[in-house]
This record gives C-alpha cells, structure tokens and sequence, in this order.
C-alpha cells in the first residue's frame, strides 16, 4: 500500500469512527440499508444454516436486517466505533447471531471458503483498487457461495458533501460485471435497485444505486 493509500485508509477509519453515534439520524441511510437487504433477499437464496459476512458493514444496518434469515453474521468493518455502535443496537433489538470483526481485507486476508454469503454495501467507493478487494471477497466464499455488492453508480462528485476519503466518484456497474466474471462468478446480475435524493443548486437530484450479484463456480 502506497502512502496516499495508507493516508486514505488512516483518515476513512478516523471520519468513520467520529460519525458512528449519528450515523443512523439521517432517514436516507436507513432507507437504503433496507432497499439493500430487501434486494439481497428477493435475490439470493437466505437459508437458516447460511453463514454470512458483510464487509464494509458500519452499524450495521444490512447484517442487522438480514440477521432473521441466516444462521450467523461476522460484521466486519476497519471503524472500531462503528462496531461499538452495531453490538449495542443489536443488543437492544435482542439480534444474537452477529458477531463484530476489526479488520481490513486491503491488508490482510481472512480464511478461504468460510462463508455462504458475502455482503458488501456502499463501500467499494472508498477503497483505491477495488478488483483485489472483490477477489478476496470471492476466496473467503464456499464453493457455490454468493456475493452481492452494492454501491453508487458512476457520478460526478457531487454526492459527498466533503469528498475526503472517497476513491471513487461512484463505480461503473459493468466494471464489477467483469470483474465477477473474471473470477469466475456465475449467474451474474446487475441492476439499479434505489436513488438517492440530495438538494442541489439546480434542485434535488437522485443518485442510483445498484446491486451487482453473482454465485461463486
């Protein structure tokens, strides 16, 4: 990891920790966290024996809405304070099935063919090269697993108020088609699930957000 990468790194992990408390006061994130788990669900097989992983995870609004439907979920996130904030509102929503992991797959791998679904939302933006992300979130599948990432379309840096730490303006969708193919990703769909509305100068504008899926060979 180059210095630029490691400064973004170090200050995503700063601004994450410091929003943590707040993070769930604004309705939108709420509302796409939802969309996000109601489109994994329509779309992908939940059974109650599934082991899960949701990588980039915050307070976990997705694991926590997925949590009636698998039998475990490992949160994983590089903001410590926004695992502080997932362990007590699962503690308070009585979710007993989700347990909460510092770490960062940039850096360092985690075991190969652990998990039968693996979840990701609104985080590819964040990280500097994302095909050796989306590689590791592959290896740790079981053979037959599913991925599903969820994320901005391509815009033009306007959605962030302040863009600091963000890699990307969006992700184009057809980029993680083939990256999913090249991983040898089967059954693989793309499609815009939600838009978000944010005031601008020239009124309010919607972001799509979308939903790229696939099952591991």
């Amino acid at each position: 990891m180059d210095l630029d990468q490691e400064h973004l790194r170090a200050g995503n992990v700063q601004r994450f920790d410091k929003a943590a408390t707040d993070w769930e006061e604004k309705p939108q994130r709420v509302a796409l966290a939802r969309t996000v788990a109601e489109a994994i669900q329509r779309t992908i097989p939940l059974g109650a024996t599934m082991r899960v992983l949701e990588y980039g995870c915050g307070t976990g609004m997705v694991s926590r809405a997925l949590s009636p439907h698998v039998a475990t979920i490992v949160a994983v996130d590089t903001s410590p304070r926004m695992l502080e904030v997932l362990r007590q509102k699962a503690g308070e929503e009585k979710i007993d099935n989700i347990e909460t992991l510092v770490h960062d797959l940039t850096r360092q791998p985690l075991p190969a063919g652990s998990f039968d679904l693996v979840v990701s939302s609104m985080t590819l933006h964040h990280i500097p090269d994302i095909e050796p992300l989306l590689h590791r979130l592959f290896d740790i599948l079981k053979p037959g697993g599913y991925l599903a990432v969820a994320d901005l379309v391509t815009e033009d840096g306007s959605f962030h108020d302040d863009n600091s730490g963000v890699a990307h303006y969006g992700i184009d969708p057809e980029l993680v088609r083939t990256i999913l193919a090249k991983n040898g990703g089967r059954d693989i769909g793309v499609q815009e699930i939600h838009a978000i509305e944010k005031p601008r100068e020239n009124g309010v504008r919607q972001y799509p957000v979308f939903l790229a899926r696939c099952r591991k060979a």
